[in-house]
């Protein structure tokens, strides 16, 4: 008889489906935003970019010359961090008529390795010119990195300026920065994939839920699908699968939420590869909720409650979609499977801990969960690990 050997990890992931309640790590008085497959964390801590892992603990990965801040925004799993942070740099034009910008003070993405630190991306002009006289100084128009794949190809979406014009981008080490999207609505870039498909927000004059791949602009479904009336969504994280995830208004944008969209009712909905959404629905009592990240196995984090929050970079106008970042719901960190439904992760930790989780950020491979919370009343970031998984 022919012996079958299976790979040890296949046991690992094993537990991965059924585990039900979590350990909680202590990272400190930060804000973690993303963990890759070795359990690095990293986020922003007092105004500076971190990195942390069980094995080495808390490293500042500090900010760029003649700066003042950085703030991590993903790391991939070869370990190296994209993010935000200020200091000298050079604005690429990408319109004939206008040339190069040195600045002395450039919000911009980066890149950091162990090897190399911190180094500033840049940002680009255009690719058309603004569309507001007098304009000329594009060092003021920042650029934030949101995600970076495999590949360290880095994707984001650029700060508001008046009249709508915000831009997602796409960074790669062989093509440098390229914008795309549309300068009315504001787009938005919020992950990409080892595939480099990016999914965010752009699309039409309320908003719609995108994806990007190979120079292709393809909308995603909402719920309102098939009603003929306009419905408003954001695609927020995706997984290598090509699966999607976000959130739908449930009700038509008009006459509903075009004024302020904070009062308007939205849920979790995810994509599957063919395109198809599906309602996760909502903790019970809550009216809203949004998902964040999805990992390789269709593991889904976000939040449910009942506030919508609006987070404006400086612009003026209806609350989400005049010059601001993606929205997020305010309530209770949850995780959705498949098998499970959706869960408050408050319920799957030990009551005992002093914990009250506020909000999960990002989620790895093995169902590892970062985010924030209090800690005996304090905010603290936190790092959930299944307890049926062996830790790194």
């Amino acid at each position: 008889m022919k012996r079958i050997i299976l790979p040890a990890c296949l046991f690992l992931l094993v537990p991965i489906a059924t585990a039900q309640l979590y350990t909680v790590t202590d990272l400190g008085p930060v804000t973690p935003t993303a963990i890759n497959i070795w359990a690095q964390v990293v986020g922003s801590n007092n105004g500076q970019a971190f990195i942390w892992s069980r094995s080495q603990g808390m490293r500042n990965l500090g900010i760029m010359p003649g700066g003042t801040f950085s703030m991590a925004g993903g790391i991939n799993d070869l370990g190296v961090v994209t993010g935000t942070a200020d200091g000298p740099g050079t604005v690429t034009s990408l319109i004939p008529s206008f040339p190069n910008q040195d600045c002395s003070d450039l919000i911009q993405p980066f890149v950091w390795t162990p090897t190399k630190g911190m180094q500033g991306l840049g940002t680009v002009a255009g690719p058309e010119p603004a569309p507001w006289d007098g304009f000329s100084d594009w060092c003021t128009l920042s650029f934030f990195a949101t995600g970076i794949n495999d590949r360290g190809e880095v994707g984001g979406y650029t700060g508001p300026l008046p009249d709508l014009y915000q831009w997602a981008f796409l960074w790669t080490s062989t093509g440098g920065m390229t914008t795309f999207g549309s300068s009315f609505t504001p787009t938005f870039a919020n992950g990409v994939n080892i595939t480099a498909q990016i999914v965010g927000q752009s699309v039409g004059e309320i908003g719609n839920a995108v994806s990007w791949k190979n120079g292709v602009e393809t909308t995603l479904v909402d719920l309102g699908a098939g009603s003929g009336l306009d419905y408003t969504s954001s695609a927020n994280g995706l997984n290598d699968q090509g699966q999607v995830v976000g959130w739908s208004t449930t009700v038509p944008f008009y006459p509903n939420c075009d004024l302020d969209i904070t009062v308007c009712p939205i849920h979790a909905v995810l994509w599957t590869g063919s395109g198809a959404i599906q309602d996760l629905g909502t903790l019970a009592g809550d009216t809203s909720s949004t998902a964040s990240k999805i990992n390789f196995f269709g593991e889904v984090i976000g939040s449910s409650g009942n506030t919508i929050d609006s987070q404006e970079l400086g612009a003026t106008g209806g609350a989400g979609f005049d010059g601001t970042v993606p929205i997020t719901v305010v309530g209770r960190p949850f995780i959705w499977t498949a098998r499970s439904g959706m869960r408050d992760l408050n319920s799957l930790i030990p009551s005992s801990s002093g914990w009250v989780l506020n909000s999960a950020s990002d989620l790895n491979i093995w169902g590892q969960i970062v985010g924030e919370g209090t800690l005996n009343g304090q905010n603290h970031g936190f790092l959930l690990t299944p307890r049926t998984l062996v830790q790194f």
